[in-house]
C-alpha cells in the first residue's frame, strides 16, 4: 500500500530526486543487516515469533508515517520497516521451504506466491483509492490496520513448526555465513538477487513520479503497479510448474531478459496504455525469475540451512536495493527521469551473465544432484 505512493509523499515533505531514491530504499539498509540473523535463528528457534515480530514492525512504521511532518522521519521509519521485511518474508519462506517435497520446489512456490504477490498488487490499488477519497493518512492507517490483522492470524492459525509429517527434510542450522556463500548455487542466486533487487531500486522508487509525468493521478498510479504485480502472481503457479521441469538456469535468464527489455521500453517518451501493458510484461518476467530463484534456494537451503540461504539472498537483495535506488536519484538529478529505467534494464542483462557464467555445470535441482541411474540392459 505504502510504496508506490512513498516517493510521492517524501517529495510533498522536501525531499529531491536523491533523498526520494534514498528513502524508498533505506528499508532494505535494516533488510541487508538483519535477514541473514533471523534466517539463521529461525532456523534454530522456529519461525512463527519471527514473523509476529516482524508485522508489529510495520504496525509501529505506520504510525510513524502517519504523524511524519518532515521526510526524515518517513526515512526513519521506513528504515524500522525493514526490520519488519526482514523477518517477515524471509522467514515465511524459510517455513514453505521446510515443507516443499524434492522435484515440486517452483510448484510450492509458485502457488505460494498468489497470496504472496495478490496481496503486493491489490495494495497500491487499495492505497490509490483511499488516498484519492481521504488523503494520505488513510493509507498509513489501512497498512496499520491490516498488519495488525496478519500478526492476530499468525498467532492464533500459524502452528509454531510445520507438521512432523511435513517436513521432508532435516538441516544444521549452525552453517556459518562464508560457508553458504562459498556454495556456488548460493553466491550466483545472491549476486542475481542483488543486480535484479537494483535494477528495482533503481526503477521503482520513480515509477510513481514517472506515471505521475504522465497525467496519472493516484488511482491510475495505484493500478499501474497492481498490474504489474498481478501479472506476476496469475502467471507464478504456471512458471513454478515450468521451473519443476525445465532447465532453470536458462528459466531464470529469460525472465530477467523480458524484465530488463520492459524497463528499457519504460524508460522512452510513451502514453499511460503503453506503460500500463509494459508493466504486465515486466510482471511477467519478474515472475519466471522469482519462481525459479525461490525453487533453486530450496535445493541449496537443504544443505546450508533454509533460513540461512533464504535470509542471506533477502540480504543480497537489501543491498542492491539500497545501491539501485541512490543511484536512481542521481541519474535522476543528473539527467532526467528516463535514465534510471535504461540503466535497470542494462542491470538486469549483467545478472544474466551472472546466471549463465557462474551456474555453468552446476546443479539446480533435486535431479541433477541424485540423478536416476540408468538401467543396464
Amino acid at each position: 500500500m505504502v510504496s508506490p505512493l512513498l516517493p510521492v509523499y517524501a517529495e510533498e515533505l522536501g525531499a529531491t530526486g536523491l533523498w526520494i531514491g534514498v528513502t524508498f530504499s533505506s528499508f532494505a539498509i535494516t533488510q541487508t543487516l538483519v535477514s541473514p540473523f533471523a534466517g539463521r535463528l529461525s532456523d534454530r528457534f522456529g519461525r512463527k515469533p519471527f514473523i509476529i515480530i516482524g508485522l508489529l514492525c510495520y504496525v509501529v512504521a505506520a504510525g510513524g508515517y502517519l504523524t511524519a511532518d518532515h521526510f526524515w522521519q518517513v526515512l526513519a521509519f521506513r528504515m524500522f520497516s525493514g526490520a519488519g521485511t526482514s523477518l517477515i518474508f524471509s522467514v515465511a519462506r524459510a517455513y514453505i521451504g521446510d515443507m516443499v517435497p524434492e522435484g515440486h520446489e517452483g510448484r510450492w512456490f509458485g502457488l505460494f506466491a498468489i497470496a504472496d504477490i495478490m496481496g503486493f498488487g491489490v495494495g497500491p490499488l487499495l492505497a490509490g483509492l483511499l488516498r484519492q477519497a481521504f488523503g494520505f493518512d488513510a493509507v498509513f492507517i489501512g497498512m496499520g490496520a491490516l498488519m495488525s490483522g496478519s500478526a492476530l492470524i499468525i498467532a492464533i492459525l500459524l502452528p509454531p513448526h510445520p507438521p512432523k509429517d511435513r517436513l521432508t527434510h532435516r538441516v544444521t542450522p549452525e552453517v556459518r555465513f562464508g560457508t553458504a556463500l562459498r556454495d556456488p548455487l548460493v553466491m550466483a542466486l545472491t549476486l542475481m538477487m542483488a543486480l535484479t533487487s537494483m535494477s528495482f531500486g533503481a526503477t521503482l522508487s520513480f515509477l510513481g513520479l514517472r506515471l505521475a509525468d504522465l497525467g496519472s493521478g493516484p488511482l491510475l498510479i495505484g493500478l499501474a503497479f497492481s498490474t504489474q504485480s498481478l501479472a506476476s502472481g496469475i502467471s507464478q503457479p504456471a512458471f513454478g510448474w515450468l521451473a519443476d521441469r525445465l532447465n532453470r538456469r536458462w528459466l531464470a535468464s529469460a525472465g530477467l531478459l523480458v524484465s530488463g527489455a520492459a524497463l528499457i521500453a519504460l524508460g522512452i517518451p510513451l502514453t499511460y496504455g503503453t506503460a500500463l501493458a509494459l508493466l504486465f510484461v515486466l510482471g511477467i518476467g519478474q515472475a519466471l525469475t522469482q519462481v525459479t530463484a525461490s525453487a533453486m534456494q530450496v535445493v541449496a537451503g537443504r544443505r546450508m540451512g533454509m533460513g540461512t540461504v533464504i535470509g542471506i539472498g533477502a540480504s543480497g537483495s537489501g543491498i542492491g536495493i539500497v545501491i539501485g535506488a541512490v543511484a536512481g536519484g542521481v541519474l535522476v538529478d543528473l539527467f532526467n527521469l528516463s535514465a534510471p529505467f535504461y540503466a535497470g534494464g542494462l542491470t538486469l542483462c549483467a545478472a544474466i551473465l551472472v546466471i549463465v557464467l557462474l551456474l555453468r555445470g552446476v546443479p539446480t535441482s533435486e535431479a541433477e544432484l541424485h540423478p536416476t541411474p540408468r538401467a543396464t540392459p
